[in-house]
């Protein structure tokens, strides 16, 4: 099991800026599945300083829901089961339970819908508090497969708009910065609530995107 973590450095007047303007700091990850999939809010904090530490470890659940597939619709996990890389999540109730089998593909989780019923379905990851929530969600259709695949991107944004984790999102509500962990553990940035983001020697470990930005191409990316 891994753990990773992101370092944001900030300075004073920017931290007491974000907290008197009611500033949330959220973060989304990035999986690789079918193209119809959207990205949900993985992680919501108001809790900041100087030096804010985003840490979270590489554990996953598989979940089916009845929750519907809709921008901005909040994704309730109702069925989750605990699963690791390379095993399928077997949907065999109509109800949305299943069992979790060994057998799947390499470096991705499935989600495998033996009845005729759809659902909305993905993956959830622990978050820095230790709970799971969900980093994606597809709809999962009767008889029908669903692939998968974690990718150590994180996406964050500071922004005053309320979401709830588990918030289905298509667009950014403020700058945001797409930081690729991957072949490291651990990335230091920094943030100015007039500057935007930052991070030493400019590597393209990161890139920002503005407010606007449609996510979904950036954290649904298409199974190879």
């Amino acid at each position: 099991m891994s753990s990773y973590s992101v370092t944001i450095q900030m300075d004073q007047t920017t931290v007491n800026d974000l907290q008197s303007n009611g500033f949330n700091l959220y973060a989304f990850q990035a999986v690789q599945g079918a193209s119809d999939g959207y990205p949900v809010v993985w992680f919501q904090t108001t809790t900041f300083a100087l030096t804010t530490e985003v840490t979270w470890s590489e554990e996953y659940q598989a979940y089916t829901s009845s929750s519907q597939l809709i921008p901005n619709g909040e994704i309730v996990a109702s069925n989750s089961y605990s699963a690791s890389l390379g095993q399928t999540l077997n949907v065999s109730n109509s109800t949305g339970t299943g069992t979790v089998v060994e057998t799947g593909t390499s470096g991705a989780i499935s989600i495998n819908n033996q009845t005729s019923t759809q659902f909305t379905c993905g993956i959830s990851e622990q978050q820095p508090n230790g709970t799971y929530a969900p980093l994606c969600a597809f709809p999962l259709f009767g008889n029908d497969l669903d692939v998968i695949a974690p990718i150590e991107q994180v996406f964050l944004m500071f922004a005053t708009t309320e979401l709830n984790t588990g918030t289905v999102i298509e667009q950014s509500y403020g700058q945001g910065i797409l930081i690729n962990l991957t072949g490291t553990n651990s990335q230091t940035v920094s943030y100015d609530i007039n500057g935007g983001w930052t991070w030493a020697g400019g590597g393209n470990w990161a890139t920002t995107y503005p407010a606007n930005e449609n996510l979904v191409p950036l954290l649904i990316q298409p199974n190879s």
